[in-house]
């Protein structure tokens, strides 16, 4: 970076004065050299030195003043005049001024030309850019050959402390310490005080995306990491005392933390390839389990060992459906699956219970750790604590759950698997969505599900079922409903009229057309047992599932 001190030490500069005070300036950056005279308006940018005659200010002190005034707004790094002409003495209010603001002001002789000025500046501003962009490709290689060679980002972060002298620390999306320099300790306490909410930061943009934070009378710079357009992380790195929201990093510095932020992208994805890696064997591990792919014990012990699972744990499997609930307002294109995952893996560890999960699509498949003699107190907990965190963040969502049966012994989790699948499929045809089933609660339905295939059963269930629905849709009347409520009222029509708000006589007519419709007495207990029967069999599946075959 070139800095008005570099440019005085010029051979050009030769016979200068600085009629301000040395201390006050002298390190502002220089990035262009222009000729400007009264106006100012908007032709000075940041950072440029100004060579000025003065012309327009006419000997006149407050036109002077207000000239450098008009510099310091535009950002100047300096103001460099030629007198004996137009102006013999600086006044020294606009001395002041200029102190006051850290302008720097040089006094050069008439017969200095400006043309030499300007063209020994360019040069040295273009030597200094061919430094700059070989440093900057030296640092980049060196840094990524550095990640390449399998470094962390530990060692990264001690890099930059032993190349810029600044703690520094890494962290990642979900707040987690990822890698930390030397003396790094006010870092680690600022960020951990500022995840738990404890620390609220005064910040300022600088940089682009760079943030400046103080805290606790330091001062620190965050910086973005960034992978395929999506921040994984960011680097943190502590200032010296007393540095404020101008931190004291040249271009130079600038452009290495740049490149720091480059390879620890780089060392982010690597571990993200790798975690990826790892959940998919994981997952593939347990799909596996519950298809019964894996014939031995032994190969499923070593399996679940290599991958960090104790197969020798008594599990339940659980499995879930994530389903939009009906009454949401809005339309959501894909389902928080991933987010889910993670809640699930947070359950187990706040129960402290282990747990092996895949995801096949919409659907979780949970082995939960489970003691033998408290199965359902430990499932509902872990459910509990699940749904409360999950509805809470996404309440335009719902879960169906299945729990299989606690079986002993490692073969027994395809068994698992099926009985939890078995309680869902029932669970949702009679409950709906967004119910638990616990697979011990569906010995009836099992048994109708069973008792349903066989021909002569169906032939009974669609002879009485096809004939009321098919009232039921052409006139609107819902005598399914009217005989429910009739055996729920335990056959007495008063309490069944008043349950439906029926007209006793109305009523009394439903039921006379469902005897003529089946061709069965609602006072034969057989009749009314098959009726009963047939009903039963035909809310647990399909419609469809129900005809015989050939109609």
């Amino acid at each position: 970076m070139l800095t008005v001190e570099n440019i005085l030490q010029l051979d050009v500069m030769h016979g200068a004065n600085v009629k301000t005070s040395e201390t006050k300036g002298l390190h502002n950056p220089v990035e262009q050299i222009s000729v400007i005279e009264v106006p100012v308006e908007n032709f000075v940018r940041k950072n440029e030195m100004v060579l000025s005659t003065a012309v327009g200010c006419g000997h006149d002190p407050h036109l002077f003043y207000d000239f450098i005034q008009a510099l310091i707004e535009s950002g100047a790094a300096a103001l460099v005049l030629a007198t004996g002409h137009y102006i013999t003495e600086i006044p020294e209010e606009a001395i002041q001024l200029a102190e006051q603001k850290k302008m720097p002001i040089i006094e050069i002789p008439w017969k200095t030309r400006f043309a030499d000025i300007v063209h020994r500046v360019i040069r040295e501003l273009d030597h200094r850019q061919d430094q700059m962009t070989h440093f900057s490709k030296e640092t980049q290689e060196e840094l990524l050959q550095l990640i390449l060679q399998g470094a962390n980002l530990t060692k990264l972060a001690g890099i930059i402390f032993r190349k810029l002298r600044y703690p520094v620390i890494f962290v990642d999306q979900k707040g987690k310490i990822k890698g930390n320099s030397p003396s790094s300790q006010p870092l680690v306490r600022f960020w951990s005080e500022r995840f738990k909410g404890l620390e609220t930061p005064d910040t300022n943009h600088i940089h682009g995306e760079w943030k400046w934070y103080g805290f606790d009378g330091r001062s620190c710079i965050e910086i973005p990491i960034r992978s395929a357009r999506k921040v994984q992380g960011s680097l943190f790195l502590l200032l010296p005392k007393g540095a404020d929201s101008k931190p004291p990093l040249d271009r130079a510095a600038q452009i290495y933390l740049d490149h720091a932020a480059t390879a620890a992208a780089l060392c982010f994805l690597q571990e993200n390839v790798a975690a990826e890696t790892e959940m998919r064997l994981r997952s593939d591990f347990v799909w596996s389990l519950a298809k019964g792919e894996i014939g031995s014990e032994e190969a499923i012990r070593k399996k679940a060992d290599a991958l960090g699972y104790d197969a020798n744990r008594p599990y339940v499997c659980i499995l879930g459906l994530m389903e939009q609930k009906n009454d949401s307002e809005t339309f959501i294109r894909e389902p928080p699956l991933q987010e889910i995952l993670d809640e699930i893996a947070y359950t187990s560890r706040s129960i402290q219970r282990n747990i092996m999960t895949t995801r096949q699509l919409d659907q979780f498949i949970l082995y939960l750790e489970t003691p033998e003699q408290r199965v359902i107190d430990t499932v509902q907990t872990f459910l509990d604590i699940l749904e409360g965190r999950v509805y809470e963040r996404f309440p335009e969502w719902s879960i169906s759950w299945g729990i299989g049966e606690s079986r002993a012994g490692i073969n027994t989790f395809r068994e698992s698997y099926l009985d939890a699948r078995t309680a869902l499929d029932i669970g949702r045809r009679q409950k709906g969505p967004g119910h638990r089933n616990f697979y011990m609660d569906t010995g009836l339905y099992r048994a109708l599900q069973h008792l349903s295939e066989h021909p002569d059963m169906r032939e009974i269930t669609w002879s009485s079922m096809g004939r009321l629905l098919g009232y039921s849709k052409q006139r609107g009347i819902d005598l399914v409903e009217t005989f429910t409520s009739y055996l729920r009222n335990q056959c007495n029509v008063s309490q069944t009229a008043r349950e439906l708000n029926l007209h006793r006589q109305s009523l009394l007519y439903r039921l006379r057309k469902i005897e003529s419709l089946t061709g069965r007495s609602l006072l034969n207990p057989d009749d009314l047992f098959l009726l009963q029967l047939s009903i039963k069999l035909w809310s647990s599946k399909k419609e469809d599932e129900y005809r015989p075959w050939g109609k």
